[in-house]
């Protein structure tokens, strides 16, 4: 009796070829998920032991895990009834870029901010060196009261976004880490103050910047103001004054409405960081053109009277 030819199938085939052990790992592999990187946010340090009255800083890092981002939206709450939120530093911030500034609402225990990086950001920074992933340092101290002990968790809100820069706004894959820190009731005699250690290290002042003037028909009806900003490394810029002419300084923000809307007084402006170190600049005004022709009229005049009186002398000398 002839036996039937079968064809051979592809999967035996297969399996003859490649080792049976590689086939094992291989089937395995294809059945797993592919992974999706997520954007962590964090915070350093996240674990630690305070006292009363001690001042400590955190900071807000964020871990791109390989993703181009540009904007990053934090909502951080706290357990105010351990922790006061007495500033915040955006020295050294990847974010240069302040869509809504640091807030804070102690009632609350909540601080915010939205913060972009035009251009993006992957994971460095052209000549950062360190850890360029800081978004920004906060400043607790430990509400000093008679019985107080317990764990203060410092935790990232849902609503926290970070965006890709694809141009679209994508939303990125966001992972939390979260902060515990034990509070302990002990009191001791000098409370540690590691921001105090931080801006008398601080010794630089604020980046150079140059102040504008402009005029918009939508801002300000159309007048003049100012506009500026700068940056500083170390410890943040705290806050900036203006001065035009002999007026005296004033708290100001960008954009500035000008009181001299004549454009002719000398404008400083002076960025001040959180250690007191300052930087100013200054607007001169244009100076005005020499007014020539009234010298060049003068000698018109001078040159005609000259020829009057040689004329008239020379007339008179015939006679």
């Amino acid at each position: 009796m002839k036996q039937l030819e079968t064809k051979p199938n592809k999967f035996n085939v297969f399996w003859r070829i490649v080792p049976r052990d590689f086939a094992i790992i291989f089937t395995f592999c294809i059945l797993l998920p592919f992974s999706v990187n997520a954007v962590i946010l964090y915070l350093e340090p996240s674990r630690g032991q305070y006292y009363q009255g001690d001042n400590f800083i955190v900071d807000i890092r964020i871990d791109t895990e390989g993703e181009c981002i540009n904007t990053v939206k934090v909502d951080l709450k706290f357990p105010n009834e351990f922790l006061e939120a007495v500033d915040f530093s955006e020295g050294n911030s990847i974010l240069s870029l302040w869509l809504k500034k640091p807030a804070i609402n102690q009632e609350i225990g909540l601080i915010s901010f939205v913060g972009g990086i035009p251009g993006g950001f992957c994971g460095t920074l052209p000549g950062e060196l360190g850890k360029p992933n800081l978004l920004g340092r906060i400043i607790f101290r430990v509400v000093p009261r008679d019985v107080l002990r317990g764990l203060a968790k410092i935790s990232f809100k849902e609503e926290s976004q970070v965006l890709l820069n694809d141009g679209f706004g994508t939303r990125a894959r966001l992972s939390l880490k979260e902060a515990i820190f034990e509070i302990l009731s002990e009191k001791i005699e000098v409370p540690k103050n590691e921001w105090q250690e931080e801006l008398k290290k601080d010794t630089i002042p604020p980046e150079p910047f140059d102040i504008e003037i402009q005029r918009d028909p939508s801002i300000f009806d159309g007048k003049y103001f100012l506009i500026f900003s700068t940056t500083d490394k170390q410890t943040g810029i705290d806050y900036y004054e203006v001065k035009e002419g002999k007026r005296d300084w004033k708290r100001a923000e960008s954009p500035y409405l000008l009181e001299d809307q004549s454009l002719k007084s000398i404008i400083k402006v002076r960025a001040v960081d959180k250690a007191g170190n300052e930087r100013i600049a200054e607007y001169l005004p244009p100076k005005k053109p020499f007014p020539y022709w009234p010298i060049i009229l003068i000698l018109i005049l001078a040159g005609i009277i000259w020829w009057i009186i040689r004329r008239f002398s020379k007339i008179f000398n015939k006679s």
